[in-house]
C-alpha cells in the first residue's frame, strides 16, 4: 500500500490535488478493480475510485459536476448526487466502492464514513437486475472470446470468468444480508 500511496503523490496524479472538483472535496478514495477484489497480480493496472462533494455553486445549479475521469490513470471520482442515484439502483461499479476493505481506502473523511456506515440504505432486491445485467454482459464477453482465436484469449477469458463469479458472489452476499464484500479473492481461490 505504501507504493500505491507514493504513486498517488506523483505528478501523474496531481489532478487529485489540483482539480477544482477534487482536492478537499474528496470524501472517499479507494482502490478499485483487481486490487479491491484481491485478484491483482504482478503488473495489474491500478484503478482508483472515489466520491467528491459538489461545490456550493454546483449544489444550487449554477454549474454542474457529475464525475471526474482520468483514463490515463484509470481514475473515476463521482459527484455525491450522481453516486447516490447510482447507489439507489444498486449499480455494481459504484456500490462496490462502499464495500472496499479498510486497507484499500486511501481517503475517508467523516462524510465518507457516514456513507459507508449506511450502506444498507442502498441495498435492495434491485441488485438482482443490476448485478444480473452486468453478469450477463460478462457471460456474453466470455462466450464471444471463446469463439475468437486471439493471442491473449486465455487471459481475457480468465478475466471475464472472474468478473462473472465476482458479480454472482457479491449479489448472493447482498441477498443473504451480508452487505457488500468487494474483496473476493479468498472465495474465488476456494472456488477452484
Amino acid at each position: 500500500m505504501d507504493k500505491i500511496e507514493e504513486l498517488l503523490r506523483t505528478k501523474e496524479y496531481n489532478f487529485l490535488r489540483e482539480n477544482e472538483h477534487l482536492g478537499d472535496n474528496v470524501i472517499l478514495l479507494t482502490l478499485g478493480g483487481s486490487h479491491a477484489y484481491g485478484t491483482n497480480i504482478e503488473g495489474s493496472d491500478l484503478d482508483i475510485r472515489g466520491i467528491a462533494i459538489e461545490r456550493p455553486e454546483e449544489i444550487i445549479g449554477l454549474s454542474a459536476f457529475e464525475q471526474f475521469e482520468d483514463k490515463m490513470t484509470d481514475t473515476v471520482i463521482y459527484g455525491l448526487r450522481k453516486i447516490i442515484k447510482l447507489l439507489i439502483n444498486c449499480n455494481p461499479n459504484t456500490i462496490e466502492i462502499l464495500g472496499t476493505k479498510d486497507e484499500h481506502i486511501l481517503i475517508c473523511n467523516e462524510y465518507g464514513e457516514l456513507l459507508k456506515a449506511n450502506i444498507d440504505l442502498f441495498l435492495s432486491k434491485k441488485c438482482i437486475a443490476s448485478f444480473g445485467g452486468y453478469a450477463n454482459q460478462q457471460m456474453r464477453r466470455l462466450e464471444n472470446s471463446l469463439k475468437r482465436n486471439e493471442p491473449d484469449r486465455e487471459k481475457k477469458n480468465l478475466k471475464h470468468a472472474m468478473h462473472l463469479i465476482r458479480l454472482y458472489l457479491m449479489v448472493i452476499d447482498i441477498l443473504d444480508g451480508k452487505g457488500i464484500n468487494t474483496l473476493i479473492e479468498i472465495r474465488i481461490r476456494n472456488f477452484y
